[in-house]
């Protein structure tokens, strides 16, 4: 049995997601409707955590990063917020996947499981090793990202991120082919995470992240990895 923390105050959302989700079969859920019920209902373990962002007393996304220190699980955002930036923040505070109201209860499940899959893959993958490249190094173990004598802990999405375009050096790979690696599940269409996850990527990885050397866009496609660190003359 997974356990969820639902973190909503739209009673009438909440209600919906909550018997959804316990009537599926093999998820128990903890209702939350502000941050304070949230951080009390975090002395339990819970294994994965939908959080809105218009909470009533505290903003979801600074939520998102108490949360992140206590518990390691999934946290997906779902908001009705569809703004670029207010996305881009949630992922860079620590939220692994946004989901945007209104969406299907199947395709809310589809994501739930994704993101529990890939923890239980690394999980089960988990070696002491390190990754060397021109200009950086990545320790498998412990998630850090080594750059210029300067050391960053990854999320799980990033670092999930990183390592399937390290892996795929000199191919361009699709938005929906690195969803559908990192996160296990089909994209349907939306991959706005993986592109602000990559751009979290890039502010600690390039030294000049408007001008990437390493992580390459190719337009209206997806990217391009160079672990040599060559000079792009674009992004």
């Amino acid at each position: 049995m997974k356990k969820v923390l639902l973190i909503d105050d739209d009673k009438v959302n909440a209600q919906i997601i909550k018997y959804y989700l316990d009537q599926t079969g093999g998820f128990q859920t903890v209702w939350a409707q502000n941050a304070m019920e949230a951080l009390a209902a975090c002395s339990e373990r819970f294994d994965v955590i939908l959080l809105d962002i218009m909470l009533p007393d505290v903003d979801g996304v600074e939520l998102c990063g108490r949360l992140r220190s206590i518990l390691y699980c999934p946290i997906i955002f779902i908001s009705c917020i569809d703004d670029e930036d207010v996305v881009i923040r949630a992922l860079e505070t620590g939220g692994d996947d946004y989901l945007i109201k209104p969406f299907s209860c199947k395709v809310l499940i589809a994501r739930i499981n994704a993101n529990l899959r890939r923890v239980e893959m690394e999980n089960r993958e988990k070696t002491r090793r390190s990754i060397q490249c021109r200009g950086f190094s990545l320790d498998v173990n412990e998630h850090t990202l080594c750059v210029r004598d300067s050391i960053y802990h990854l999320s799980s999405i990033e670092f999930g991120v990183l390592i399937y375009l390290i892996n795929n050096s000199y191919r361009t790979v699709s938005l929906d082919e690195i969803y559908e690696a990192v996160w296990n599940a089909p994209s349907y269409g939306d991959v706005r995470t993986v592109i602000s996850h990559v751009y979290n990527l890039r502010k600690k990885l390039e030294q000049n992240p408007q001008n990437p050397r390493y992580i390459r866009s190719v337009r209206g496609y997806g990217y391009y990895f160079c672990p040599d660190g060559q000079d792009a003359g674009g992004n």
